[in-house]
């Protein structure tokens, strides 16, 4: 009996599987419970010969005979503590209809707890605390709606408030939906401008859903994301550790020149190289910046050219530091909400640029190699400049600037 015990609970924990989607695969049963495909093969015959209605759809996967009732699903105390959290993180989410649907839910929830775990996650409840948004803001109600009518492939027209102040109507085909800096982002084809775009919940005015439809883009989010990614970002600064390449021809020559005082305005944020840190950090940043197409965003900008910018270090580039993403403006009057501007003083800069493929570690090479030299680095602010040479992804030439005393 003892041996038999693990395959009980796995029968068990495969039938809630089951319950869980429409069609489930082999292969997302055996990877969920460690076990071979022909285990799964013989678990699913075991189920069936208790008396559960099984469906085998050839090509596709398993499903449940539509209309069979199953008991009510019992949670573990780990799985109740974790709803309980993940309601203390949702009331602090910034849209409403997120916050009302899963506040109805949990409350569905909770009355089939048995009475010993309503006691323990009435008592956690009051031992958590969240302190994303602490002042409860709650800036968007569209997050549900657009979920469903992603579902439903309908066509939606919008009353759109850019955060430069530019206010437009789009008829819209939702796509997907992420969220980021605690903003959800809908990302959707716009017939007018007749490619995808990211618009912010917080700044939809209006939402007029019409009876029409349209069909399934051909594409995943990840495959977008991944075409956002080879169309402009590039890598970015990993941890500063010794160089293990050699030198790179395509390294262009370096020259001492003088950058005149100018301003910025993008997206930020705090981060550091130690552990890998930036890399992610920054990494967000870029696909926020495509995603949300900040460039068009901008007010007065200067030109197109994107600006990647390390400043405000603690120290040297082993300490905590700020990356800004943006583009040159003439003044810094006018800072959208959600974006931030910053004053550069100029100064003495060592500039050199490197010419290759972005996907292939170009950036971090290069920054591996400014690691290295024997440069009487300020630390006042050093920059990347994505202009039209890197626009190419796969053979970009970008310059770099290095504040030098």
């Amino acid at each position: 009996m003892a041996e038999e015990k693990p395959r009980l609970a796995r029968l068990a924990a495969v039938l809630t599987q089951l319950q869980s989607k429409r069609v489930v695969t082999a292969r997302e049963i055996a990877d969920r419970h460690g076990v071979s495909i022909r285990t799964v093969y013989r678990d699913i015959r075991t189920l069936e010969q208790s008396g559960v209605p099984i469906v085998t759809e050839e090509g596709r996967g398993y499903s449940i005979l539509a209309g069979y009732q199953l008991p009510p699903v019992m949670f573990t105390e780990e799985e109740a503590m974790a709803l309980i959290t993940v309601e203390q993180l949702v009331r602090k989410n910034k849209d409403e209809s997120l916050a009302e649907s899963y506040g109805s839910a949990i409350t569905k929830i909770r009355a089939i707890l048995r009475d010993s775990e309503k006691e323990k996650t009435e008592f956690l409840r009051d031992r958590l605390q969240v302190r994303d948004n602490s002042s409860g803001e709650q800036t968007s109600q569209y997050l549900i709606q657009f979920q469903s009518h992603i579902a439903h492939f309908q066509v939606v027209e919008i009353d759109y408030l850019s955060l430069s102040g530019q206010a437009s109507t789009r008829k819209i085909e939702p796509f997907a939906l992420y969220t980021t800096q605690n903003n959800w982002v809908l990302i959707a084809y716009c017939r007018a401008r007749q490619a995808f775009r990211s618009f912010r919940l917080d700044r939809i005015e209006a939402v007029r859903p019409s009876s029409e439809t349209f069909a399934p883009h051909p594409l995943t989010l990840e495959e977008y994301l991944e075409q956002c990614r080879k169309n402009w970002t590039p890598d970015i600064p990993l941890s500063p550790t010794a160089p293990t390449f050699a030198p790179n021809p395509n390294d262009l020559t370096m020259q001492k020149v003088n950058i005149e005082p100018f301003s910025i305005i993008g997206i930020s944020v705090r981060t550091t190289n130690a552990n890998g840190q930036a890399a992610q950090d920054i990494g967000a940043l870029w696909n926020r910046f495509v995603a949300e197409n900040i460039t068009e965003q901008i007010p007065h900008k200067l030109g197109l050219d994107v600006y990647s910018i390390y400043a405000e270090y603690d120290g040297d580039h082993t300490q905590p530091y700020t990356a800004i993403l943006g583009c040159q403006v003439a003044h810094l009057d006018e800072v959208p909400d959600g974006l931030v501007g910053h004053s550069f003083s100029g100064g003495s800069y060592v500039k050199t640029s490197a010419k290759g493929d972005l996907m292939q570690g170009l950036v971090v090479r290069k920054w591996q190699e400014i690691w290295e030299m024997d440069l009487e680095r300020t630390f006042s602010a050093d920059f990347e400049v994505f202009g039209e040479k890197a626009r190419n992804p796969n053979d970009a030439e970008v310059d770099f600037y290095i504040a030098v005393q």
